[in-house]
């Protein structure tokens, strides 16, 4: 016996729209705080390695060996109100990684990517729950002790594979359904986010002396910064010259074919609005999608040459107000709803 279709009145047709942007807005979130906690771990890894690459270990306790992540997460008022002036690696790391009381820690994006998980767990895999859960509970038990103990690039290595492995559980396991473009939306603007964050270490690292620029150490440098975007093979395999600050900046900013280059991050993130502006049958008017596309076009246009002359950080401060704003303009059009 053939069933009448469905029919939605109006308040259930908003509240099954609610509840649809509600666990859009909780996937697209649980990507960029599992993007952020990678992120964060490459962020001290690079530093990590630049000061490592400063010749006398003793610098590892200097305060502008360590002060530079501080400024570029963006935190330095949360920072200075736990620690005061007592810039170190061990509070910096503890800041970065392990404190409950920053929101962009490592522990605090993974504990918050749970917490959207959990309330969404009908949603998604079983198997990416259970996942989750169980690295938060392990996590739970670090501390700077455990970085010490390990060896800062084993255990900051560790951290990096667990991410990779949710990421691989998400890849098999969610449906290819709009949460998964929402998905991937959230990681590729968070990605794009933090490469820039990255750059910008490199701008704030102090090399001994200004003639020192293009040195060896300098080049040393930036080969961390490659390294720590996973880049440094696959830049060695497409650009095939001297390693310098112009080659490696345009590669990280302009590369289409590396996955963590600025530009691939933009491009990708465009085509998930794409799919996402379609399926709500307004691609031709979607103002996300109009934002998007001019962030695009203006990367697009850029020349690594002009940026660095005209101002390296400068450029990258205007690229993240720029998605500051795309990110504004997602939660407005896709996510406003009751709670």
């Amino acid at each position: 016996m053939p069933t009448s279709p469905l029919i939605l009145d109006d308040a259930e047709s908003a509240a099954r729209s609610g509840m649809l942007s509600r666990v859009a807005s909780l996937i697209y979130w649980t990507a960029r705080q599992l993007e952020r906690a990678e992120n964060t771990v490459r962020l001290v890894d690079v530093n990590a390695q630049l000061v490592l690459d400063l010749e006398a270990r003793r610098d590892a306790d200097d305060p502008r060996a360590w002060e530079p992540l501080v400024f570029v997460t963006g935190d330095d008022e949360g920072f200075h109100k736990i620690h005061g002036d007592n810039i170190s690696e061990e509070t910096v790391v503890r800041y970065l990684l392990f404190d409950r009381e920053n929101p962009s820690s490592y522990v605090s994006c993974i504990a918050a990517a749970r917490e959207n998980a959990r309330c969404i767990q009908d949603q998604i895999a079983s198997e990416m729950w259970e996942t989750l859960n169980t690295f938060y509970h392990e996590l739970s038990t670090h501390s700077f002790r455990t970085y010490q103990k390990q060896g800062s690039s084993d255990y900051l290595a560790q951290l990096k594979l667990r991410i990779q492995q949710l990421y691989g559980v998400a890849e098999s396991m969610l449906p290819r359904d709009e949460g998964w473009w929402f998905y991937l939306l959230g990681r590729y603007l968070e990605r794009a986010d933090n490469v820039s964050r990255i750059i910008d270490i490199k701008y704030f690292m102090i090399l001994p002396d200004l003639h020192e620029v293009g040195s060896a150490l300098d080049i040393v440098q930036w080969a961390s910064v490659l390294r720590s975007c996973s880049g440094f093979e696959a830049f060695r395999r497409s650009k095939r010259g001297q390693l310098n600050l112009e080659r490696a900046v345009d590669y990280l900013l302009y590369d289409r074919a590396f996955p963590r280059s600025i530009l691939a991050s933009i491009i990708s993130a465009e085509n998930c609005l794409n799919k996402i502006a379609a399926a709500h049958g307004d691609a031709e008017q979607n103002p996300v999608l109009a934002k998007i596309n001019q962030t695009r076009v203006h990367l697009e246009n850029s020349d690594v040459t002009s940026v660095i002359s005209n101002g390296l950080h400068e450029y990258l401060d205007a690229f993240q107000i720029r998605l500051g704003e795309i990110h504004a303009a997602v939660q407005d059009n896709f996510f406003d709803y009751d709670v």
